[in-house]
């Protein structure tokens, strides 16, 4: 009799503990949920990524560069030798106007700056290719974002169908331990038994916890990349679709020519390249001095009254012909040319092993047999009530239950690497396959 009431105290314990958990995975779903397919939500990305919006930023700032460098100097305008008083050697001068600055006297200068050897224009062609260069580096920005996006989509989308499945699953596994708890209770099976069910209960909650954590991470990148409130909760509304699996891709060789043309990674270093070029050229440029042209007036302070006289200066380029920076300008131009070179041949590199890679997925992919996976759910319903009729042991219950888990999870992640390499292969080329 006291070994039936631990028994009754065994089976409420395993219900008391096992129950919360249902209505922890219930609660996941938050009431600010946010129900919405991919293509919706890439289009939110785009419009309010603040990232995307920061580098957009810095194209116009080149704009605005392009726009200063075309202005010319401002003119300096100067005054000196103004007459403060006036002593018995002061000679007789007449007043400007009225009265006013009689016998007395000042000098006035004009300058302009006149850039020589076409520096104004290598400097407009500088900020023009700073321009290039922020282009470039706001489309790989963009298309490192977009895939990152893309990916993090993938295996929001993935987990959560998979964490409904695993609900499904928990719940028929439930229903047979309380099913069984009644039959231990009556002395139908032994406790042997029972402890081995709730064994693979707790397995399946242990997996759905680890899921569970997966797609908070998941949530979390999502949310930064949108801009979205912490509170809001995605909700992936894609049907599983498998049309993108049967795309025909471009040949390896194709690929890697075209990623040599369209990688905006790459494509940023050439523009750096020929920035530092055209710094290249303004340096040389630099070694001719520019001139200062003036005018010059002097009310009589000179030979004769109110002398009018043209002046021009420039450095004598003697000591410093501007060798060291020349110098530097080159070595900066050799440099970008060998990370050009390095970086067509880790994108080539790079290429090569995530085509290889994505056709590898699209191969295992293919090996699944679809039609036997469409029939798991009749199956798994049909091993539970077999299990109960005792036409199954225990034992081949749970492995073909696990069999059963294992090939859901097999299939999820086989299209969701394809998708995740797809995309990064898109990166690597630039290109939206």
């Amino acid at each position: 009799m006291k070994f039936r009431f631990y028994q009754h105290i065994l089976c409420f314990a395993s219900l008391y503990f096992i129950v919360p958990f249902f209505s922890t995975l219930q609660a996941q779903i938050q009431t600010d949920t946010i129900r919405i397919n991919t293509p919706s939500l890439e289009k939110i990305f785009l419009d309010n990524n603040l990232l995307i919006l920061a580098e957009e930023l810095n194209i116009a700032q080149a704009e605005a560069h392009i726009l200063q460098a075309k202005v010319w100097p401002n003119p300096n305008f100067s005054i000196s030798d103004i007459q403060l008083y006036i002593n018995s050697t002061n000679t007789e001068t007449p007043p400007l106007f009225g009265n006013f600055w009689r016998n007395r006297t000042f000098s006035a200068q004009i300058q302009q700056l006149i850039q020589t050897a076409g520096k104004r224009k290598k400097q407009i062609q500088l900020e023009k290719q700073n321009k290039e260069a922020a282009k470039s580096s706001f489309i790989d920005m963009l298309r490192s974002l977009k895939a990152e996006f893309r990916q993090s989509c993938a295996e929001l989308l993935f987990s959560q169908r998979l964490l409904a499945d695993i609900k499904i699953q928990q719940e028929e596994i439930f229903n047979l331990l309380k099913a069984n708890q009644s039959q231990f209770l009556q002395g139908n099976i032994s406790q042997t038994e029972l402890y081995r069910l709730k064994s693979l209960v707790i397995t399946i909650q242990s997996e759905a916890n680890l899921l569970a954590e997966q797609i908070s991470s998941t949530q979390s990148q999502l949310k930064t990349l949108l801009g979205s409130p912490p509170t809001v909760y995605l909700l992936l509304t894609d049907s599983i679709s498998e049309k993108h699996l049967k795309q025909t891709l471009p040949s390896l060789q194709q690929m890697v020519e075209i990623a040599l043309q369209q990688n905006g990674a790459l494509q940023f270093i050439r523009n750096t390249k020929e920035v530092n070029e055209s710094r290249l050229a303004i340096e040389r440029a630099n070694r001719i001095p520019d001139i200062n042209l003036g005018l010059g007036y002097d009310r009589n302070g000179s030979v004769e009254l109110n002398f009018l006289g043209a002046s021009a200066s420039f450095d004598i380029p003697l000591f410093n012909r501007n060798r060291g920076n020349i110098k530097s300008a080159m070595l900066e131009v050799k440099k970008t040319d060998l990370l050009v070179q390095n970086k067509e041949h880790e994108i080539s590199n790079n290429v090569i092993k995530n085509w290889n890679d994505l056709n590898k997925a699209i191969m295992l992919y293919q090996s699944i047999d679809i039609d036997y996976l469409s029939k798991l759910n009749t199956l798994s319903t049909a091993v539970i009530r077999n299990y109960r009729q005792r036409n199954l042991s225990l034992v081949e219950f749970i492995d073909y239950f696990n069999s059963f888990k294992d090939s859901r999870r097999n299939y999820y992640d086989a299209i969701k690497n394809i998708t995740l390499k797809k995309e990064e292969l898109n990166y690597l080329a630039g290109t939206d396959y």
